[in-house]
């Protein structure tokens, strides 16, 4: 148990992977919801993006300069 403790202890925010951060941010955002179907769609999406990260979808691209260095890179 005490190996148990000492491995959650070093974990950190730079561990988790940023799809899964993200899905984590979706259902915090879902719960401050009323139930209905905002609330629903936010938790399905969250439910995608763990899905897509299990499968090993990792690449998020956040703004467009990103993208467009990560297609060129790509054709080369």
């Amino acid at each position: 148990m005490r190996d148990l403790g000492a491995a959650m202890s070093k974990l950190s925010i730079t561990t988790i992977p940023p799809i899964r951060r993200q899905a984590a941010d979706v259902l915090m955002r879902a719960r401050r919801l009323p139930i209905g179907h905002a609330r629903n769609d936010l938790r399905q999406l969250a439910i995608g993006l763990l899905w897509l990260e299990k499968r090993g979808f990792v690449a998020i691209v956040e703004d467009r300069d990103t993208a467009s260095k990560l297609g060129q890179a790509a054709r080369i």
